[in-house]
């Protein structure tokens, strides 16, 4: 399926309808910056908006995975040719998640491998580190998954980062690598977080000030 073809026919729809992006959401029961990303081709409509947004502009659901008018005569040959796509598309998703769990799994082993095996200290650093490697990627992978199916965008706080440099602090700390006190194996996590709560209590104070100030 092709988003942006799909996105550039519902903002020719909605145009035709005399409809702003504000109305059609409203009617749809979303933001005006939901219909705005499908007709950008950012994304599609989330599966449940599917029948109103077609009843709303007066399509069949093939015409909308085609992205355009679809005369009688064809509507069998496309209804087929998008059913296939959305199957493909759904395959796709399931063959990442499989390699999102194997990887997740298989990193989880080689994390801990090394304390059930006593490997010397170079063999268990690699294997250790290939395991946090195979940990991100598997996370990465469900992360695309999630932000593809429900339109929804992470913005990076810093804390995967501080996850994974903790996952690292423990593993040392079982393999006796380190010896620090587990407050400190844990200090990425707390450090990060009490900067984030820094962070937000510092823009709290300076929306607070600001409307202090405008209501004089």
């Amino acid at each position: 399926m092709d988003q942006i073809k799909i996105g550039k026919f519902i903002a020719q729809l909605r145009k035709e309808k005399k409809l702003t992006q504000m109305e059609l959401g409203e009617i749809l029961g979303v933001s005006n910056k939901a219909v705005s990303k499908w007709e950008n081709g950012r994304c599609l409509p989330d599966p449940s908006l599917y029948g109103p947004l077609c009843e709303t502009l007066g399509i069949t659901l093939t015409e909308l995975f085609s992205g355009e008018r679809i005369p009688q005569e064809e509507a069998l040959e496309k209804s087929d040719k998008v059913l296939h796509e959305v199957l493909q598309r759904n395959k796709a998703h399931k063959v990442m998640d499989l390699c999102a769990n194997i990887l997740i799994t298989v990193a989880v082993i080689m994390i801990f491998l090394p304390i059930l095996n006593g490997f010397e200290r170079t063999r268990a650093i690699l294997t250790v580190a290939l395991g946090l490697f195979s940990l991100l990627v598997g996370f990465v992978l469900k992360l695309l998954i999630w932000q593809t199916v429900q339109d929804k965008r992470i913005e990076n706080t810093g804390m995967g980062f501080s996850s994974a440099l903790t996952v690292l602090f423990v593993a040392f700390k079982l393999l006796g690598y380190i010896d620090w006190p587990w407050i400190w194996v844990f200090s990425p996590l707390w450090i990060m977080g009490s900067l984030l709560l820094l962070l937000l209590g510092g823009l709290l104070v300076v929306a607070w000030i600001k409307g202090r100030a405008q209501s004089k």
